[in-house]
């Protein structure tokens, strides 16, 4: 699954980007794309982090609220995220997780959906979306877009 961080507080001259926290409306995303994750009866076994403030309270919460034992994984490769940077980090998850949360950034995240989508969806995740992407292979080493068999938006 590949979820946008919730909405953070605007830019601010003084705050660099990385150190955004999230909004109090961004909390209520986090929520609701946790009852989301959990609306489809998956179980998370792997969570892939930017390191971002925003993506890993945004995290937080939905580990929180669905009860998480799995760790986060910060991966420096999140941030900012280019699409192509988020493979290598799903490509090291450990073959026995069937179900992997990816929280990450805009245009990254889209651009990989897209992709996975065949290029023929037009995906552009809100804060706080999340969509499901089946893949059709033995481990994670081998996700790739041409692996992709289904792709849902669910939020």
């Amino acid at each position: 699954m590949l979820l946008r961080h919730a909405e953070a507080r605007p830019s601010r001259p003084e705050l660099p980007d990385q150190d955004r926290p999230l909004s109090a409306r961004g909390r209520t995303e986090a929520l609701d794309a946790a009852r989301c994750i959990a609306g489809t009866g998956l179980n998370v076994d792997a969570m892939l982090v930017s390191p971002a403030l925003r993506t890993h309270e945004t995290a937080l919460i939905v580990a929180a609220e669905l009860d998480l034992a799995v760790g986060l994984r910060l991966e420096p490769a999140l941030y900012p995220g280019a699409a192509e940077a988020l493979w290598p980090p799903l490509h090291r998850v450990r073959a026995q997780a069937q179900t992997v949360l990816m929280v990450g950034h805009n245009p990254g995240l889209s651009e990989l959906a897209r992709r996975c989508a065949g290029g023929a969806q037009s995906i552009e995740l809100r804060t706080g979306g999340l969509c499901r992407v089946d893949f059709d292979c033995e481990s994670w080493h081998g996700a790739r877009a041409e692996a992709a068999t289904s792709l849902a938006v669910l939020r």
